[in-house]
């Protein structure tokens, strides 16, 4: 049995409370819209204490329609109810802003109740309500079971006439086939109501649920089939409330070098390995999680990964028993970042999860980076080319004069030499500033990598000799913890209007300049090519400290199929799309607006995990 909120009566008795005959009578048709205010003068409810207006609809079986209440007053709460008072559909937010929008396909015929109401008590104001029709998708006709095929999404719909299950919701039976071991992923979304899914064995056991795995209101179900056979996804509403509304279910089959569920995997420093949350894995605290182990001394400086589209990860690092550190959202978006240092010398192990709790599942890639014991605190470091480097904010380190500490690493260059400087933590807001022989400064960064608040800087050096990184938090606060320093030379794409190709984890260094390719708008563009070697989704970054970065992505005749100003960090771009294996692409990296802007970029690709 499902999670359960409360039984219809005594949701009725959360709801404004009529008889209608306290107010003045009011109606409302399908096709009209109205004005009125709520005031101090209307009815109260017995619960939720907000003034509210009752409006009568006449209405027919199976009727479609959507319902709009909004106001620039206060957060619009709508609610609807049949002649006897059974609640069939409420809403507060799925409008526009605090607007609220309900759809709902009428049991019977018969005259119904359109409650107007406000979220919180003190609410107030003019508002507006409508009626209208609702076109609803081709859906399979209610109560009759559909099937569905790995890479088919399909569209749905909940409605009087389905399947009720035992808890009160409608449902929908979908069937599909699956072979012993197959690697299957269900996603329901919906915005009319909070999806639910079940999947069903051969036998008619329960396998999974899920209610919120991805996120927001829509569900995700990634498990493994035990057996041939034939099985049985049930998409429905979570709650009690028989609610109507549309929703669409995609069934996708997932491949890949995955341990068995269950078992533990290994990585190594400098590997990155893909896993999978799925049914048949342990059940912690947080639904399914994994466990990877690997070695490492005491003293070095770990870094640890997790990533996924299909979930947002979680990772706790153990050494023995003992909890050595944990992280929801320390890297890009809701990716997991662990950054210490290792306490002992020995076999750790990384578990993995979903941060919410329950069952959600499916891909993801876990990568690990050790590094040397950071320098000793206030000392200056040496740093080269090639060198990804650990470093660690903390007292003793020289004091900045508007407050806080920075650390201080050299390197040396030749005149007209690029390079480009990158600086994470997971502990602060990383900013880095270069200087050049004379302490100028040549560059600083704050967000510019594009993920979370690390940092990215690329520089042409018009002079050679000694220059130095100052590796700091982000303004005044007294930034402490670890980071990665990492240095690189780069050497220009190509010559102006050169067309070159991409491979998955390229890092182009590249300049906008005379002599490049011009695009519509008349402003430079270089040309990639990039084929790639597997169809999956893609993601492109496209950075500039000099210009607002535009990205293009063309196929092999130069039809535009994505482009992307400010996606990624500032005024960066970043494109997530999804590629077919051997089909040709053309990656622009080009300019915002129509002035011919140049000046250095960094270009970058790789699949999504």
């Amino acid at each position: 049995m499902r999670p359960t909120s409360v039984a219809l009566f005594a949701l009725f008795a959360l709801l404004p409370a009529t008889p209608a005959a306290a107010q003045q009578a009011r109606t409302i048709a399908v096709g009209r819209v109205v004005t009125d205010s709520l005031t101090a003068r209307d009815p109260v409810g017995r619960s939720r204490k907000a003034s509210y207006h009752v409006w009568t609809l006449d209405g027919r079986r199976g009727q479609k329609i959507e319902i709009d209440l909004a106001s620039a007053d206060f957060d619009a709460y709508l609610v609807l109810r049949d002649g006897e008072g059974y609640v069939i559909g409420r809403d507060d937010d799925s409008g526009e802003g605090n607007a609220a929008r309900l759809h709902a396909i009428l049991p019977r015929e018969g005259r119904y109740q359109i409650v107007a109401t406000s979220f919180s008590e003190s609410g107030r104001g003019r508002y507006t309500l409508g009626v209208s029709g609702w076109e609803t998708p081709d859906a399979p006709p209610a109560g009759a079971a559909a099937t569905l095929r790995p890479g088919e999404t399909k569209d749905g719909l909940l409605e009087p006439g389905d399947e009720v299950s035992g808890d009160g919701p409608f449902q929908d039976r979908w069937t599909f086939d699956a072979r012993a071991g197959q690697r299957l992923r269900f996603e329901l979304r919906s915005t009319d109501f909070d999806s639910y899914l079940v999947v069903l064995g051969p036998d008619g056991a329960q396998l999974a649920t899920d209610d919120d795995g991805l996120g927001d209101n829509d569900a995700s179900i990634a498990f493994r089939a035990g057996a041939a056979g034939h099985y049985t996804a049930l998409a429905t509403s979570y709650g009690d409330d028989p609610k109507s509304g549309a929703y669409r279910l995609t069934l996708v089959e997932e491949s890949g070098d995955f341990a068995e569920p269950g078992e533990a995997g290994r990585v190594a420093a400098g590997e990155t390995k893909d896993g999978r949350l799925e049914t048949g894995d342990r059940f912690g605290t947080r639904g399914f999680e994994d466990r990877w182990t690997f070695t490492a001394r005491a003293g070095q400086l770990l870094r640890i990964d997790v990533t996924s589209q299909a979930f947002d990860t979680y990772a706790v690092l153990r050494f023995g028993e003992t909890p050595v550190d944990s992280n929801d959202d320390g890297g890009d978006g809701t990716s997991a970042r662990i950054m210490t240092v290792a306490p002992n010398t020995g076999t750790y192990t990384l578990v993995v999860s979903a941060y919410s709790e329950g069952r959600a599942g499916g891909r993801y890639a876990v990568a690990l980076g050790v590094t040397a014991t950071p320098a000793a605190a206030g000392a200056p470091a040496r740093i080269a080319p090639g060198q990804r480097l650990a470093g660690r904010l903390e007292p003793g380190d020289r004091a900045r004069d508007g407050g806080g500490f920075e650390d201080v690493w050299e390197f040396d260059a030749r005149p007209g030499q690029d390079v480009t400087i990158e600086m994470r933590s997971g502990s602060f807001d990383a900013y880095l500033e270069l200087r050049d022989p004379q302490g100028r400064i040549v560059a600083e960064n704050d967000d510019g990598l594009g993920e979370g608040t690390d940092s990215f800087v690329f520089a042409h050096l018009e002079q050679g000799g000694r220059h130095r990184i100052v590796a700091r938090g982000y303004g005044d606060r007294e930034s402490t913890g670890f980071y990665e320093l990492a240095l690189a030379t780069a050497a220009p794409a190509g010559a102006p209007g050169r067309v070159l190709e991409l491979r998955d984890g390229d890092a182009i260094v590249g300049r906008l300049e005379p002599g490049d390719s011009v695009v519509g708008d008349s402003t430079y563009a270089d040309v990639y090519l990039f084929r790639p070697s597997r169809s999956a989704d893609v993601v492109i970054d496209l950075r500039s400290g000099d210009f607002d970065a535009y990205l293009l992505l063309q196929d092999a005749a130069g039809r535009t199929l994505a482009t992307d100003d400010d996606g990624g960090s500032g005024r960066d771009s970043r494109l997530s799309f999804g590629v077919t294996a051997g089909a040709t692409y053309r990656i622009l990296a080009n300019s915002y607006g129509e002035e011919r802007a140049t000046g250095a970029y960094r270009l970058s690709l790789r699949f999504a995990p």
